[in-house]
């Protein structure tokens, strides 16, 4: 009965309060139904609180109070719950229209390069003004998958290097072509080896690389997908290819030729734009190379130099190279030498360093900025001036060299002039120095000189006038012992007061004595260095006083052997004629002793027992005691053991006893006419003395003259 109470009022109570839900619904539409009031009604209106809201307000307390606590409880929990849905409802409306209104839009992407412009998934391509020239839809919609490609890094040559400092390369942009081709990357992985060339003109993209090397404006290295390089060339809008793609490398650095690195069949070839070799296969590692010669790294890291026909130029190797034009720079232990081609140096002793730098490389940080730049030395040229840079940090030094004075050492032998400096070689190749010396007057060698002059090998001075012999051509003096070496080493405006001849010891390189003049009687005929072993070897010698005397040259040392007590000294066959206060003497050559007492004139020649002599033109003789034999001055006299033959001014030929000097002993007492009036030396000359038989001297031969000498009886 309880229970059927309850669903009996459970039921009721729901009825009621739907009708109360009813009601309140109507009270809040009233306002839409317009009804017609009466008069009375809207008087009262005026007066009262409308009938119907108080109606309502009562019925809703009326209603209320009637409600037990149960049923209360129950109206305000199911009050509460549809005001939450309602308010979460509301809430979850506004919300989404806000959220959708507050969606951002996609940010705009904007990267500005150096010959592009990626803005929102399409490259932007711009000429040298930055003005837009064509455009790219990036298939890859991101700034860092989607680029203009840069060129390669993987050539390995010595040249200038930028990077940064982890020590991964700068790499360089790769440039529009006649504002029509572009290099392309646009892949979906960053580091994808896939170019594409793209002709922004037709919006067409050509075969897939791997890699692009700038050659010069039209002529790119292209790796293609199958791992082989080619050369390609664009040009009249159109790429042409210009080495077929068969090689496992290829690479270029800049070269007069324009010739190209190639490997083929794992070998290495420098080959021409026809794809024609021009070197035999090359070992090891090419660096660089010029028209004619090839640097090449070993596995060991040394450097050699090869010609085309792959002969090692300098059959060594060094531990860094570089090529120049007509010379290269070779260095060991950061010494550096130059050399030319052809083996001559530039530089005798070495440059230092002070720094293995030898590839100038620059370093960058992540912002691009330049932080540091590494470079042992730098080699600038003028004219023929070579400017090498030394450096080490900030600290910068300089060393000249003239390549003037190397191109003059090439014709030169066993002899080399560096900045004021001789240089003697015991061999051709001038590898092996025997000693150097320094000048106190240096040679101003300019280009196109043949011969230095003021500090070079000094020569023979001839100081003999007699009737003996006359010299030939006297040259340079020989090196002696592979020691003693003579040097003329002389101011600009030299003159006999200031010449200087120095006695030089190459073993202890030390200044022996100074002259002014000598004489080694060695006549080599050259300006060439030569060679000879003595042991005992006179050298007549003008010291600076103006004094001669004679010293000798041994094997190991110089000595003094006749003293400078002379104002001229001369060999005559197998004595000095030497002057001193008193007159002309015959000395000895082996103790300076004197044969002879003082004779007033010059003496030109001896004999057994007599000297002649010549005074105002006229020769005259004199025995060693100094007596005068003939008292008529003859036009020449050639002297015998018995008898003199003598020249009158009428050409014509007497003999005569030193007895009888005035009397003629040829045949009848007749003189013989000569034909010519060369009396001594080499050649044909007027007349010879054979026996007792007089040969006449003609153009062609000599002829026996009728008359003969009758020499005359002994008392």
């Amino acid at each position: 009965m309880f229970e059927e109470k309850n669903d009996f009022e459970t039921t009721k109570e729901i009825e009621e309060l739907s009708d109360l839900n009813n009601q309140i619904y109507e009270v809040n539409s009233a306002p839409l139904e317009k009804k017609e009031e009466s008069i009375e009604e809207k008087h009262q209106s005026d007066f009262f609180t409308p009938p119907k809201k108080r109606k309502w307000k009562d019925k809703i307390k009326s209603w209320w109070q009637k409600r037990s606590k149960k049923q209360k409880i129950f109206i305000l929990v199911g009050t509460f719950f549809v005001l939450v849905f309602l308010l979460a409802g509301i809430f979850f409306l506004i919300g989404k229209r806000n959220k959708k209104e507050e969606i951002p839009k996609q940010p705009e992407v904007i990267l500005q390069e150096e010959n592009y412009r990626y803005e929102n998934g399409t490259l932007i391509f711009l000429n040298a003004n930055k003005e837009e020239i064509g455009k790219y839809n990036c298939e890859n919609q991101n700034e860092e998958l989607c680029f203009v490609s840069y060129y390669s890094a993987e050539d390995a040559f010595d040249v200038e290097k930028q990077i940064y400092e982890d020590n991964t390369p700068v790499l360089t942009r790769s440039a529009i072509i006649d504002n029509t081709y572009v290099f392309i990357n646009d892949n979906p992985k960053k580091d994808e080896e896939r170019i594409k060339v793209y002709n922004m003109k037709t919006n067409f993209s050509d075969a897939i690389y791997k890699k692009v090397k700038k050659v010069d404006a039209n002529k790119y290295i292209l790796k293609n997908e199958t791992n082989l390089y080619g050369l390609v060339e664009f040009k009249n809008n159109e790429i042409l290819t210009k080495l077929d793609f068969t090689y496992s490398y290829l690479g270029f650095t800049p070269n007069e030729k324009n010739y190209y690195i190639s490997v083929q069949n794992n070998r290495n070839f420098v080959i021409d734009e026809t794809g024609k070799n021009i070197s035999k296969a090359i070992e090891g590692t090419i660096k660089n190379i010029n028209d004619q010669y090839i640097k090449v790294q070993l596995d060991n890291g040394k450097y050699e130099v090869y010609n085309y026909n792959n002969q090692n130029i300098f059959k060594e190797s060094y531990d860094y190279a570089e090529l120049y034009d007509d010379y290269v720079a070779l260095l060991n232990d950061t010494k550096l030498y130059l050399k030319f081609y052809d083996k001559n140096k530039l530089n005798e002793e070495a440059i230092s360093l002070t720094t293995k730098d030898y590839v100038k490389t620059s370093i960058y940080d992540k912002n691009n900025t330049l932080k540091e730049t590494k470079e042992s030395f730098a080699i600038e040229e003028n004219g023929d001036i070579i400017t090498i840079t030394i450096k080490n940090n900030e600290e910068t030094s300089t060393k000249m060299i003239n390549k003037a004075e190397g191109v003059l050492n090439k014709s030169l032998r066993n002899l080399n002039y560096f900045d004021g400096k001789l240089y003697i070689y015991s061999n051709t190749e001038k590898t092996e120095l025997l000693g150097s010396y320094n000048c106190s007057n240096k040679n101003n060698v300019t280009k196109g000189d043949k011969n230095l002059k003021n500090c070079t090998l000094a020569q023979d001075t001839i100081f003999e006038d007699n009737d003996y012999e006359i010299p030939g051509s006297v040259g340079a003096i020989p090196i002696f012992n592979q020691r003693f070496i003579f040097i003329s080493d002389n101011p600009e405006l030299v003159n006999e007061t200031n010449q200087n001849i120095v006695l030089y010891d190459l073993k202890k390189s030390t200044n022996l004595g100074k002259y002014r003049e000598v004489n080694t009687y060695s006549y080599t005929g050259t300006k060439e260095i030569t060679f000879s072993t003595v042991t005992d070897l006179q050298v007549v010698a003008k010291n600076q006083s103006g004094n001669y005397g004679v010293i000798k040259i041994n094997l190991t040392d110089i000595a003094g052997h006749i003293g400078f007590n002379y104002s001229s000294i001369e060999k005559l066959r197998d004595y000095y004629v030497a002057k001193d206060a008193n007159g002309y003497l015959l000395l000895s050559k082996n103790n300076g002793a004197s044969l002879t007492s003082a004779i007033p004139y010059k003496i030109r020649n001896y004999g057994k027992d007599y000297v002649k002599v010549v005074h105002n033109g006229n020769y005259y003789i004199y025995d060693f005691k100094g007596k005068q034999i003939t008292k008529t001055g003859l036009k020449y006299i050639e002297l015998y053991d018995n008898f003199f033959a003598g020249v009158d001014t009428n050409n014509k030929l007497g003999i005569y006893t030193y007895e009888k000097s005035d009397k003629n002993i040829l045949s009848g007492n007749e003189l013989i006419q000569l034909n010519l009036n060369k009396y001594y030396g080499n050649g044909m000359l007027a007349f010879k003395v054979s026996g007792n038989e007089i040969l006449v001297g003609h153009e062609n031969a000599y002829v026996p003259a009728p008359q003969q000498i009758v020499l005359p009886v002994e008392e």
